[in-house]
């Protein structure tokens, strides 16, 4: 009876249900409807195998009444690049985006596309929510956060040019998803071309850009493995990762009753967001494996001698640009001592 008190004490009002599985149902309370906006399509694996999960999951243990509607596609209004500010606006509850589009203002966040931090994408999710509270948190201030994840690695993706060496890559035009992998692209000789990830497509099939530097999942959920012929992989260990964010409007969030709070709380933050990554990194193979051995597609790897100098070439990028935040006031060196990566 004292556990149960315990558990009790943190909510004001409301009678509750424990099931054998330890999930909180409230009986008694207001019912809330939220809205949660993504830009991708419903088959993407993040509304797939991600959010819509959870919006059951907290419907169940809600008894029924914390309902949250997914709106995909842009619904509540179009372009990617605008997902972060539409939570804050209020014009959707919640939003799945990329920091990388607005990264002027996640210049500590998107330090997770910095080389060499992490040896995998499951690695680095870990050390970005050990460095959060301290270093992170500072930046959504504006928001409620429900998890922060990152993708799987990058590779290449051509049309009409295999991309075998480091050499191959001087004076393409490669799509980049951020400022920062703009960067590393210009270290290695190639010219960065921005645009979000749902022009990709197009951009590719009429030659606006020569490849796509993107994680493999896209060769299926944005059907790049249509117009992509050529793969080049061997890219984990030099670049970094596409962070990724679900967060909440503020007015919204503080409208919950407590009883809501709790589940969401319980629900969401640093495991949950391991779980994206999981996602995406199984999302990742099963798009190269979709193109292996078809007989339309090949895919490539860079030597050993190439990545070692590949890594050497954006190690001494990312100096530069540490150097840089520093001078901007960012406490880049101390984050990255404490995400536990010097290298």
């Amino acid at each position: 009876m004292k556990i149960l008190r315990n558990l009790l004490a943190p909510v004001a009002a409301g009678a509750f249900v424990f099931t054998s599985t330890a999930l909180v149902i409230p009986i008694e309370t207001s019912a809330a409807d939220l809205k949660l906006a993504h830009f991708t399509s419903p088959k993407h694996p993040m509304d797939r195998l991600f959010m819509r999960p959870w919006t059951k999951k907290v419907l169940k243990m809600s008894g029924g009444s914390l309902k949250i509607k997914i709106y995909p596609g842009g619904k509540l209004g179009k372009g990617p690049r605008a997902q972060y500010k539409r939570a804050i606006d209020g014009i959707a509850d919640m939003t799945f985006g990329l920091q990388g589009y607005t990264s002027k203002i996640f210049k500590r966040t998107t330090m997770v596309e910095l080389p060499a931090l992490a040896a995998n994408s499951g690695e680095l999710v870990l050390k970005f929510w050990k460095v959060y509270r301290e270093h992170m948190s500072p930046e959504y201030k504006q928001v409620k956060v429900l998890a922060i994840w990152v993708g799987e690695a990058p590779v290449f993706m051509t049309r009409n040019k295999r991309i075998k060496t480091l050499d191959d890559l001087k004076g393409l035009k490669i799509r980049t998803p951020s400022a920062n992998q703009s960067r590393w692209l210009k270290a290695l000789g190639a010219t960065p071309v921005s645009f979000p990830v749902n022009q990709m497509y197009r951009a590719l099939e009429t030659g606006r850009v020569d490849a796509l530097l993107v994680p493999p999942s896209v060769i299926r959920s944005f059907k790049i493995g249509e117009v992509a012929k050529y793969f080049t992989t061997g890219l984990d260990a030099a670049f970094g990762r596409s962070p990724f964010f679900l967060v909440m409007n503020k007015k919204a969030w503080k409208g919950l009753e407590s009883s809501h709070k709790i589940i969401i709380d319980r629900t969401t933050g640093a495991k949950w967001s391991a779980q994206a990554t999981a996602i995406y990194e199984k999302a990742g193979a099963g798009g190269l494996k979709s193109v292996s051995g078809t007989g339309k597609h090949e895919i490539l790897s860079f030597s050993d001698a190439d990545k070692a100098k590949m890594k050497s070439i954006l190690l001494q990028a990312r100096a530069k640009y540490v150097d840089d935040l520093e001078q901007q006031g960012i406490p880049a060196k101390a984050i990255i001592a404490a995400m536990g990566s010097g290298s």
